[in-house]
């Protein structure tokens, strides 16, 4: 599944391009056709897509007849399938359930982002869900009963899915964790030492780190540099990138840089002083490619990539979401004390073990064990 290029999309990318570099004959699937992303003809990566029309309609009515759609891969010959989130998950159940005998040998695998969200934004489903959120967890819930093994990609998502549906399912003998770190380390002599003065923020710009955000830099004289996507008819991420043209028409240093390539996200990460995200995410993808280049971060607390951190620099570089003020004086804290270099290192070392490498590997291991 894929909406825009963000971290889920990029997780598929790099896991269908690995997978055949390992010599797993792999195709990528996704229920939507977006806007298009360099990565994909970078990994030279094979993409089937149940739906290439418009873009609106297909978000709004596709989900609908995701089961007929998904009758167009009944010619694949799979060992095993890997769904991102819940619309993959129908997408697998329903191939599982064409593909039967032979066909279909084996495995299929639930890897599990966001526990309780549909997550192509503007579909019907989506709509309805965000309403009735009861026959959503009913979706979840079948799917996660159907599949053969169930991914999660931390440690909170895994609780998270316990805590929602183990009274009903029990996956502790099915259900590992796998952190989702596609990023790679850069080698350590082209880490910035010395950094440009601003502070950076990467994501979806509809996300509640980019309201916190805002609440934050009202009280920083830092320039901010904001590199993110939003889909033109989410009204929210217009609202707020609103709000952060305001701060710069009363004398805030804010650039907004739209759909940045990854060229270009390399070299923001480097020079920035600090990548700060405050709002949860289960795991946070653009936290750890920061990391990768020797940023330091500050996210929040609830967030899954502090799970990989060692319980120092967590208790630092952590912090809870809505505190505003303790955000606004751990920035200044860093800035004052020249500390941006050797934060970054600190959290460089962090992703020698947790990267693209670390990533495949145990997936791989994860495939193999499963397929014996």
């Amino acid at each position: 599944h894929n909406t825009l290029p963000g971290g889920v999309q990029r997780l598929g990318i790099s896991e269908a391009a690995w997978l055949n570099k390992a010599g797993c004959k792999t195709i990528l699937i996704s229920i939507i056709k977006s806007k298009e992303w360099d990565l994909i003809s970078r990994t030279n990566t094979k993409i089937l897509y149940l739906f290439k029309g418009n873009e609106l309609l297909e978000r709004f009515f596709g989900t609908l007849v995701i089961d007929k759609l998904s009758s167009k891969l009944k010619y694949l010959n799979l060992d095993f399938v890997i769904a991102h989130n819940i619309p993959s998950g129908q997408v697998a159940l329903k191939l599982k359930s064409y593909l039967k005998g032979n066909r279909f040998k084996k495995t299929t695998i639930l890897y599990l982002h966001d526990p309780l969200a549909y997550t192509i934004a503007g579909s019907l489903y989506y709509i309805y869900t965000k309403y009735f959120p009861s026959v959503l967890l009913k979706i979840e819930e079948k799917i996660i009963q159907n599949v053969d093994f169930v991914l999660a990609n931390s440690k909170r998502t895994l609780t998270k899915i316990n805590k929602i549906h183990g009274k009903k399912i029990d996956i502790r003998d099915k259900a590992a964790i796998l952190y989702p770190t596609v990023n790679t380390p850069l080698p350590e002599h082209e880490i910035k030492r010395e950094k440009k003065h601003y502070l950076l923020i990467v994501g979806r710009i509809d996300h509640e780190a980019f309201l916190n955000l805002y609440k934050i830099i009202r009280h920083i004289d830092i320039p901010l540099v904001i590199a993110g996507s939003y889909h033109p008819y989410n009204v929210k991420a217009r609202k707020i990138i609103g709000l952060f043209y305001a701060l710069r028409g009363r004398g805030k240093r804010i650039k907004i840089i739209l759909y940045p390539s990854d060229k270009e996200l390399l070299t923001l990460y480097r020079n920035a002083l600090i990548f700060v995200y405050p709002g949860h995410e289960n795991f946070n993808m653009s936290a750890i490619e920061a990391m990768s280049a020797g940023c330091p971060v500050l996210v929040a607390d609830t967030s899954g990539v502090c799970e990989i951190m060692p319980k120092g620099l967590r208790e630092y570089l952590c912090i809870p979401k809505n505190a505003i003020d303790l955000w606004v004086n751990r920035i200044l804290e860093i800035v004052k004390n020249d500390e941006s270099y050797h934060l970054g290192k600190d959290c460089w070392r962090i992703t020698l073990k947790h990267n693209i490498y670390t990533h495949m590997s145990k997936l791989i291991k994860i495939l193999r064990d499963l397929l014996q």
